[in-house]
C-alpha cells in the first residue's frame, strides 16, 4: 500500500512538472506573436483580406472616404506581419497601425475593386 501511494505521488509530480513547462505563458506569447510576412491589398480601402484562400473581414474597415486607403497606408499594398490570434481572428501590423480581421466562409471576392 505504501509503495502504491509513493508511486502515485511520484506520477503526479512528474505529470505536473511537464504540464507547467509546456504551457508557459512566455512560450505561448513568443509563438503567438511571431507573425508571418504578408502584403495587405489596400487599393480600395481596408475592408477585406484574402488569407489562405479565404476572405477575412476587417473588424473596423478603413478608407479615406473615397474608397482609397487611409492616409499613411501603402497603395496598392502594405507590407507587415500577419499574426493569427486564434483560428477565426488575425491581426495585420504595419508602421501605419494594426487591423484585426475575422474569418468568413467566402472563397470569392465579396466585391470587385476598380
Amino acid at each position: 500500500m505504501k509503495i502504491r501511494r509513493l508511486a502515485l505521488i511520484a506520477t503526479v509530480v512528474v505529470v505536473s512538472g511537464c504540464g507547467s513547462r509546456t504551457s508557459s505563458p512566455a512560450t505561448r506569447q513568443t509563438t503567438a506573436h511571431a507573425g508571418r510576412p504578408y502584403q495587405l491589398y489596400t487599393h480600395c480601402g481596408i475592408d477585406w483580406a484574402k488569407i489562405n484562400g479565404t476572405f477575412w473581414r476587417a473588424q473596423h474597415p478603413m478608407s479615406d472616404g473615397s474608397g482609397n486607403p487611409p492616409a499613411g497606408r501603402g497603395n496598392p499594398l502594405q507590407d507587415g506581419p500577419l499574426v493569427f490570434i486564434n483560428p477565426a481572428t488575425a491581426r495585420f501590423d504595419s508602421s501605419a497601425g494594426s487591423v484585426t480581421f475575422e474569418r468568413t466562409s467566402l472563397k470569392q471576392p465579396p466585391f470587385i475593386c476598380s
